[in-house]
């Protein structure tokens, strides 16, 4: 836990009961209505899930006078799920004890989100992590899915350093997997892999292709070997028909794969995502040819033939692989980036550059605080561990507004707790 405590809608239309999930529409955004014990006081606020690097941008936008940070580790089942309000219980009485009569609106305002502990459903539906963000004209919630260490940050910015590496999609992945009948697409942290259901995604190739005339619609049958599956594992489209029959298949499945292209391009938009396909040769061979999104590593098995289980078990394993091979080259970019004076691996240096909007890739090899004091008018830091202020979380907020990213480094063999790689 961190020891030092500092001091100083997208779904407008409807709420919903806590815990509860919005899956279409609302895609990532859920909507909870807090209602104290008196219940004369309601308060919409927004949950995203897994903020983006854009959505961490627009919280830092939003910073008004004092700015209130909880983050917190969070059980998502089992009897330890009881655990998660009494530790935001305890986390939110030292914010109180913190913001204390430095702004009584904004005490007013905690001390009705304080009732959010009563609210046993809430707790029992989280995932691996949970943060708030409370200022003037501001209240987020964010459910992380990689676990967070408890912190309580009261200071004229918000903590947003634990959460920036996973939204800027450094040591995480998304994975395609895709059949000549559906797409759907995961998220992988190394740790755990979960579905992302939104607007596009899981979705059916019937749903992307236009139907055809009666007099064009070719036979189709499933052949299945003797055990149910084909010999590849899954079942196996054949089409029966010649010539402008052939060339409709064709022009389908094109049609198919590059609007799932297009949904997978949008989603990893803007984020260092590297992007995995679970399919067959075949299919895999088809989607490259037809889409320009950059593919890092094909997982050769058909998702049609495998079970939830055994798909998580393969995306793991070779997103795992695939973190650590770009890891190996980050650390190769920033020794290179040092010997050229093209970095820093100093918290000063890095801040102050990163203020002048410089960082293209700063790196977290230890997610931890470096308690300190910035100038930014003078360009000077100077480490001071009876700070308030984090600099490593002022670098990552510097670095996200010039449109950086913010990864895990070990920052080379040096092991730079953390470290920047310049755009120029």
């Amino acid at each position: 836990m961190l020891k030092r405590v500092a001091s100083d809608d997208h779904n407008e239309s409807q709420c919903v009961p806590l815990g509860v999930s919005l899956t279409q529409n609302a895609a990532r955004y859920l909507v909870f209505m807090v209602r104290p014990s008196n219940y004369t006081i309601h308060r919409a606020i927004a949950m995203i899930e897994n903020p983006t690097q854009n959505e961490l941008v627009e919280l830092i936008n939003k910073e008004s006078g004092v700015c209130v940070s909880i983050v917190m580790h969070t059980h998502e089942r089992g009897p330890k799920t009881k655990q998660n309000a009494i530790r935001f219980k305890n986390l939110m009485s030292e914010a109180l004890d913190r913001v204390a009569d430095r702004n009584p609106a904004l005490t007013k305002q905690l001390t009705e989100l304080a009732e959010l502990e009563n609210d046993f459903e809430f707790w029992q539906h989280q995932s691996a992590g949970y943060a708030l963000y409370v200022c003037d004209g501001c209240v987020q919630q964010f459910k992380i899915s990689h676990p967070l260490e408890d912190a309580v940050y009261v200071v004229d910015h918000f903590l947003v350093r634990p959460l920036a590496i996973a939204a800027c999609g450094g040591g995480s992945t998304r994975v395609l997997a895709i059949s000549w009948e559906a797409a759907k697409l995961y998220a992988c942290d190394g740790h755990s892999t979960r579905e992302i259901n939104s607007d596009a995604f899981p979705v059916q190739m019937s749903e992307l292709v236009p139907e055809r005339d009666a007099e064009e619609q070719l036979q189709y049958t499933t052949h299945a070997s003797k055990s149910g599956t084909s010999a590849g594992g899954g079942s196996t489209a054949m089409y029966h028909g010649h010539g402008e029959g052939e060339d409709k298949i064709k022009a389908d499945r094109e049609h198919y794969l590059s609007r799932v292209g297009k949904a997978v391009a949008d989603e990893i938009y803007n984020t260092a995502h590297d992007l995995l396909v679970l399919a067959t040769d075949e299919v895999a061979g088809h989607f490259s040819a037809c889409c320009d999104v950059p593919v890092k590593q094909v997982i050769h098995a058909s998702p049609d033939a495998l079970n939830d289980q055994q798909i998580s078990e393969k995306i793991l394993q070779a997103s795992q692989a695939v973190v650590q091979e770009s890891q190996q080259g980050l650390n190769e970019q920033l020794g290179t980036a040092l010997a050229q004076d093209a970095g820093a691996a100093s918290v000063d240096q890095v801040l102050i550059e990163a203020s002048r909007g410089r960082v293209a890739t700063l790196l977290l090899g230890e997610d931890r605080p470096v308690w300190g004091q910035f100038n930014r008018d003078a360009g000077t830091v100077r480490l001071d561990s009876e700070s308030h202020t984090d600099l490593a979380n002022l670098a990552v907020r510097e670095t996200l507004q010039s449109g950086g990213s913010v990864v895990a480094g070990s920052g080379g063999k040096d092991k730079h707790p953390i470290a920047a790689i310049y755009r120029y």
